[in-house]
């Protein structure tokens, strides 16, 4: 929009705006809330998921305080109140364009159980003694415990 923003028009634009809002509800808003559950420890996950959503909204406040005022740069008249808008959208994209490639550092978690997220599964990439727990000092000490007895002695 900020590329082709005197070249579009207003009808153009409110399209391009409407679609642009359309993407912006279905895509990131929502992942917000998906990814931090799928990507942070289970025992940390809320924590971690507070630190995101405080993050985003401090994000959001201070491109409100810095882009109301750049809108506005380059003098404004009534004719033109938004002179520098175009080279705000312009900003947005940018950082748009970031998000694809930060979106691209997210772990893929796809067929993968929240254990061995969690790095709690022997014998797999993901996993780590420290965060095994109980288990990973059962195996230290020369226990050879089945999953089944684990399993029981977790549940009760």
């Amino acid at each position: 929009m900020g590329f082709g923003y005197h070249k579009i028009g207003q009808n153009g634009l409110l399209a391009c705006y409407v679609i642009a809002e359309f993407f912006f509800n279905f895509g990131p808003n929502s992942t917000t809330f998906i990814v931090p559950g799928e990507c942070f420890p289970t025992r940390y996950r809320s924590t971690s998921h507070g630190i995101s959503a405080a993050s985003g909204k401090i994000g959001s406040i201070i491109a409100q305080v810095c882009i109301g005022q750049l809108r506005t740069r380059g003098g404004a008249t009534k004719a033109n109140p938004n002179p520098w808008l175009n080279h705000v959208l312009e900003i947005y994209a940018l950082f748009m364009l970031g998000g694809v490639f930060t979106t691209l550092l997210i772990p893929e978690t796809k067929r993968k159980t929240l254990e061995q997220l969690a790095g709690e599964v022997p014998g797999t990439p993901e996993y780590d003694p420290n965060m095994a727990g109980g288990r990973a000092m059962e195996a230290r000490n020369g226990s050879d415990r089945s999953e089944e007895e684990y399993s029981s002695d977790k549940a009760v």
